[in-house]
């Protein structure tokens, strides 16, 4: 992706489009099962790992995956699912998408849709 041909600066992009904690939007992710938050290659940011324990007791998986969409380029996808393929419990969603936007990260989430 071309930030010139969108007319993004530099400056624009260091400073982000997710401060805050998101509280307006988390709902939206609740029943999801599976949620990405895609972090800048080669790094592991502050609480990444008392973040995995805590999924890890909330009967989630967290892994690496390779499902990084092309505009991303190199950054790398954690991938937080249930272990028994249910929706990730409400309290694992808050916690993700706190900390992702605590560190400025992006993130997207698949929720099935239920007839």
């Amino acid at each position: 992706m071309a930030l010139g041909d969108r007319e993004i600066s530099r400056r624009q992009v260091r400073q982000g489009g997710g401060r805050g904690t998101g509280e307006d939007h988390v709902d939206g992710m609740f029943g999801c099962t599976e949620l990405f938050v895609y972090q800048t290659p080669k790094t592991r940011p502050k609480g990444y790992e008392s973040l995995k324990s805590y999924l890890e007791t909330q009967d989630c998986e967290v892994d690496l995956s390779p499902d990084v969409p092309p505009e991303l380029g190199r950054h790398e996808a954690i991938r937080v699912t249930h272990r028994n393929g249910e929706p990730i419990p409400i309290a694992a969603v808050k916690r993700v998408h706190s900390w992702a936007h605590g560190r400025n990260y992006l993130h997207s989430f698949f929720r099935p849709m239920y007839r």
